[in-house]
């Protein structure tokens, strides 16, 4: 019989998988060679059968395997041995009663497991334990009979399973370097099984409770100076109950039950996971279990310096003045580089950041997946306390900067990173633009997102959305990576509906007509305040910092409350290097006039000081989405108009000044200027300027998705002088 199939389809046979997330049309199936099918929605209705990226889930095991001998870079694993060997030692001296485990939580591609796996090159020993699925095509690969581990941890027997471990390595002579690499290389996979059967068949044998746990130097006798970490990965799997009753633990609980009951001097414990959330391994206290809350025992604080931003930077060829997109696969998290190394192409890079960065969704209804592509792309800011941020981390690529210490805040951002950039701005783009406006829209009114300068917002969106139009109109017949950049004049006229008169001879007396612009994300700087520069903060900008700025494909969002300008775009240019310096009005309190104009374009406004002969473009712009009627469309040149004087010259001659040519800046009036912005995305910008948590909205009064509660009246009630009351205190207490 032959069947058809469809779809997204997953084949089993055994323990193997078959050909996994390629499509499968044809499938023969024999009683003696019998498959299992699953067959899952394919909610990617938009995508072509002649797309040319490759499946994120097809690149991972095929490469990273080869990715992971990149030789390591930077200084992350001393800090890590530092902060490991302060959690033991203060572990051991119980001065607290800490638990012994250390928990690494940072985004996907950081190289978490990388670095937990580089303790090997310190003389550590690493029981490496993965919790994958044993159908799952990731690297590295399930270890084997990972159930029966996990039935250890049920059955309390974990400790047991440990000690017999540590003997089995000690016995057959390995050093930390073949050991670890015994556990993860594939050629190795034999030697691996043989490994754990042995272990099983020993704890099989065991008639008694063995008192190794009890004895603290049982790790010191075997190995004299050696060390020994137990790292379980995927440890979000440990979050399910060990058995089906009702009021069962899970086996993270068991787990760490286990583990404080071990004495060992020279060993510990390191929890990893990809998709797990904080607040799952280091819960609050008063979210953590009642046993927990009724026993006197510390958790050590997250460990979230998997500092590896551009460590594999070095790695770049081609090195010099000229911009080569290229390149950029070195910056940002390590994954990206080290995949570039094992072979992978820039298109596919760019397809697997977007499937990252949405956790593999497409649906454009998708909340989280795109407020982390939005982000990404817009530097939006995200409240530290809300339940998001552990599922941005956790699921969509944001990194964690830190977290308080009763762990019911963290502080997360999306760092410069262009490959995940240029994903992030497909992401948007794949679904719309308008859909992911919906979605600040509703995360506003939830309060999601903090609000900060709702008209810079409206302004990145534009800019961002003019360059990816460029992007497309510059290169009909390339891949889109929006890594790309594209000439500024090509960069302004998808910026604006209608071409300014007399901007080709201002680019041409600036001298910067053939000068290149892009970006594909915005970078935040956030020195507010003279202390935080004083921690080494930036305010201003310096002339390096724009070039390596137009080198990793980002633009400037100017620090919160900044004076005069909002945004800087850096642009090249045949003798250098150059900037767009951007301001926006949203409230018309104060007339346009030539200090706008001077502001815009002074080098000490945007550098904190002079810059003789620095090439600087101003942009003013006017939204006008305050009014009630809107203003005129418009775009212009506007001058400074600076009155003329007269000096005598050597001779006692009257002399004019000369007027100068640049003191012109773009003014640009009315939402309806910009050629990038159509209607339904006009009306979405205008929300986004005064749309706030709103006590009458709906969503705080449903019964369920379709039944509106009806308490508008009651909610009234409880804001006097917020809304008109019934009888007012003024009737009530006869005040007048």
């Amino acid at each position: 019989a032959q069947l058809n199939i469809s779809g997204n389809v997953t084949i089993h046979r055994g323990s193997e998988t078959l050909e996994d997330s390629k499509l499968v049309t044809e499938l023969h199936n024999t009683e003696d060679n019998a498959y299992d099918i699953i067959v899952t929605e394919n909610d990617d209705e938009s995508s072509s059968s002649d797309e040319k990226e490759e499946d994120a889930k097809q690149i991972e095991p095929n490469r990273i395997e080869e990715a992971f001998q990149v030789k390591y870079q930077g200084t992350t694993l001393e800090t890590f041995c530092s902060r490991l060997k302060l959690f033991h030692d203060e572990w051991y001296q119980q001065i607290k009663p800490y638990a012994p485990y250390l928990t690494i939580i940072q985004s996907s591609g950081s190289g978490k497991t990388r670095l937990v796996g580089e303790l090997r090159t310190k003389g550590i020993y690493i029981l490496y334990i993965c919790e994958r699925h044993e159908c799952s095509s990731g690297y590295p690969a399930s270890t084997p009979y990972v159930q029966k581990i996990l039935e250890t941890i049920r059955d309390y027997k974990f400790g047991a399973l440990l000690s017999i471990a540590i003997k089995e390595i000690k016995n057959k002579n390995w050093s930390a370097e073949e050991f670890w690499n015994i556990q993860i290389k594939d050629d190795h996979k034999a030697e691996c099984n043989d490994f754990w059967r042995s272990v099983f068949k020993s704890l099989l044998q065991q008639k008694k409770p063995s008192s190794d746990s009890r004895d603290e130097n049982f790790v010191k006798k075997l190995f004299h100076k050696a060390s020994i970490v137990c790292c379980i990965d995927e440890a979000h799997e440990l979050l399910a109950k060990a058995t089906k009753a009702k009021d069962d633990e899970t086996y993270f609980v068991k787990w760490r039950r286990q583990i404080r009951d071990i004495s060992w001097v020279g060993f510990f414990n390191i929890l990893l996971s990809t998709s797990g959330k904080i607040g799952n391994f280091l819960p609050p206290v008063t979210q953590d279990t009642r046993s927990a809350r009724s026993h006197d025992f510390v958790i050590f604080p997250a460990y979230l310096d998997v500092n590896t931003m551009d460590v594999l930077a070095p790695l770049a060829e081609n090195v010099g003045k000229e911009y080569d997109y290229t390149r950029v696969v070195y910056l940002g998290i390590p994954l990206w580089g080290s995949l570039a190394q094992a072979g992978v192409s820039l298109i596919n890079l760019v397809h697997l950041a977007s499937q990252k960065i949405r956790n593999f969704s497409k649906k454009n209804n998708d909340h989280l997946a795109n407020l982390a592509c939005m982000a990404c792309s817009l530097s939006l800011e995200v409240s530290p306390r809300i339940a998001e941020v552990d599922s941005l981390i956790a699921s969509h690529m944001a990194t964690a900067l830190g977290v308080s210490l009763d762990r019911t805040s963290i502080l997360c951002t999306y760092p410069s990173d262009p490959i995940l950039a240029s994903g992030a701005l497909k992401g948007i783009i794949d679904v719309g633009w308008e859909n992911c406006l919906d979605t600040l829209l509703e995360l506003f009114s939830r309060g999601v997102v903090e609000a900060g300068e709702r008209g810079e917002l409206v302004n990145r969106i534009l800019f961002s959305k003019a360059y990816a139009d460029a992007v497309r109109e510059c290169f009909p017949d390339s891949p889109v990576t929006y890594l790309q950049k594209v000439p500024l004049k090509l960069f302004l006229k998808s910026l604006l509906r209608e071409e300014i008169d007399g901007l080709d001879e201002l680019l041409n007396r600036m001298g910067i007509d053939e000068a290149e612009i892009g970006f594909n994300h915005w970078t935040s700087l956030l020195a507010t305040n003279q202390k935080y520069v004083e921690s080494g903060g930036m305010k201003f900008l310096t002339a390096n910092l724009v070039i390596e700025a137009y080198h990793r494909h980002t633009a400037f969002k100017m620090p919160l409350g900044f004076p005069v300008i909002d945004h800087i775009i850096p642009f090249k240019y045949n003798a250098g290097y150059g900037i767009i310096s951007i301001k926006t009005r949203i409230q018309k309190k104060t007339t346009f006039g030539a200090k706008d104009i001077s502001s815009l374009i002074h080098p000490l406004n945007s550098f904190g000081k002079w810059k003789k002969g620095y090439k600087i473009l101003g942009i003013y712009i006017d939204l006008g989405l305050d009014r009630e009627n809107a203003v005129e469309s418009k775009a212009e040149l506007k001058s400074r108009n600076a009155p003329q004087t007269r000096s005598k010259n050597k001779n006692n001659e009257d002399k004019k000044d000369v007027k100068n040519d640049y003191d012109q800046i773009i003014y640009i009036q009315g939402v309806g200027s910009f050629k990038c912005c159509g209607k339904e995305i006009s009306e979405r910008l205008s929300k986004i300027l005064f749309t706030r948590p709103w006590p009458l909205d709906t969503q705080w009064s449903e019964f369920d998705e379709k039944t509106d509660l009806k308490r508008e009246d009651v909610i009234k009630t409880f804001l006097p002088l917020v809304f008109e009351q019934k009888q007012s205190l003024v009737d009530k207490w006869q005040l007048i």
